[in-house]
């Protein structure tokens, strides 16, 4: 268990505030700026790092963004006292009037806090009734695993210390350029990393799925120049430069499908999901290959990619569409 130094703010306190250092447009910000809106704040222990921080340069603020809440990534130990989480890695969610509505502190927390039956009032040290909705809870504890898991994919706010410091480079490392989706993503990667690996981990392109890890179930199938490619078979150093790779987030137009995505649609060619886009990426790429027209062809074009669920005959009928081939044989 984590020692700490003194006892964590609890849900219900008043949130300290502090000066926001590494925000451009806002110099002299602190936590009381964000007061009228709810805030995640993320106060991460020197010993904690579960995603790089090289990764907030790849996913710029966007100036029309309209996020439901502020996220604060914090690693200054001055800070993290306020709170009573020195040394110890802490989430808390804070809501509009500047009261903590949601902790979890790694090593005290068996669970999440996420409801106290009085708060501290700002006057007179009186007492007063603080209600957490089962939809307050809701989006709290969404958030802040989805933070947990990937604390730096978007951030809207970034610490001096997380923006301004160069993240170090893990020994054997090597620094290459991705052409993924029609952008440029410059990685420092080890040998071992594969592709697969380098998209979801590193560049945070999630569609691209891991399966079963070896080749076998197709789920992490993308495009490299245009040919499919098991990701998880291939390393990244292993990609040519200047290659260009395609994953499932790159297949639309803006907000029009791509025909193969439309036709999975149309014919039901999933059911949970998690191998659809390794099947998606696999049949594209069977509408530029020479495979015969009829159901059999597709079955054998498309054996690489294993659908547990046994969504096979949408999967065929959303490929036969979308190569414009009238059904020859029985999807039964």
């Amino acid at each position: 268990m984590t020692r700490l130094s003194s006892t964590p703010l609890g849900v219900g306190d008043a949130a300290p505030d502090f000066a926001l250092t590494g925000i451009d447009d806002e110099a002299s910000a602190s936590l009381s700026t964000f007061r009228g809106r709810a805030v995640l704040l993320v106060l991460a222990s020197p010993h904690w790092d579960p995603a790089r921080d090289d990764l907030p340069a790849l996913y710029p603020d966007s100036p029309d963004a309209d996020g439901a809440h502020e996220i604060i990534i914090e690693h200054r130990a001055e800070v993290a006292r306020l709170f009573g989480v020195e040394n110890a890695t802490a989430l808390f969610v804070i809501d509009e009037r500047g009261l903590i509505r949601w902790r979890y502190v790694a090593g005290v927390d068996a669970v999440p806090q996420s409801s106290v039956t009085a708060t501290a009032s700002a006057q007179g040290g009186e007492r007063s009734p603080l209600i957490m909705t089962r939809r307050d809870f809701t989006q709290a504890a969404m958030a802040a695993a989805a933070l947990v898991a990937a604390s730096s994919l978007a951030p809207r706010r970034v610490s001096a210390a997380t923006r301004g410091a160069e993240s170090p480079i893990s020994s054997g490392a090597t620094r290459i350029t991705l052409e993924v989706n029609g952008r440029s993503i410059a990685l420092d990667v080890e040998p071992r990393v594969t592709l697969l690996d380098a998209l979801r981990e590193r560049a945070g392109l999630t569609g691209t799925k891991k399966g079963c890890d070896h080749g076998q179930c197709g789920a992490c199938t993308v495009h490299v120049d245009g040919r499919r490619v098991l990701s998880c078979l291939t390393f990244a150093m292993m990609v040519p430069t200047g290659a260009k790779i395609t994953t499932i987030e790159g297949l639309a137009s803006g907000d029009v499908l791509h025909p193969v995505q439309q036709a999975f649609i149309t014919h039901d060619g999933f059911q949970c999901g998690f191998c659809t886009s390794g099947q998606i990426m696999s049949a594209v790429a069977v509408l530029k290959e020479p495979w015969g027209p009829g159901d059999d062809a597709v079955r054998e074009a498309m054996s690489g990619n294993i659908c547990r669920c046994g969504a096979y005959p949408g999967i065929v009928a959303a490929v036969q569409s979308a190569r414009g081939t009238p059904k020859m044989e029985s999807t039964r």
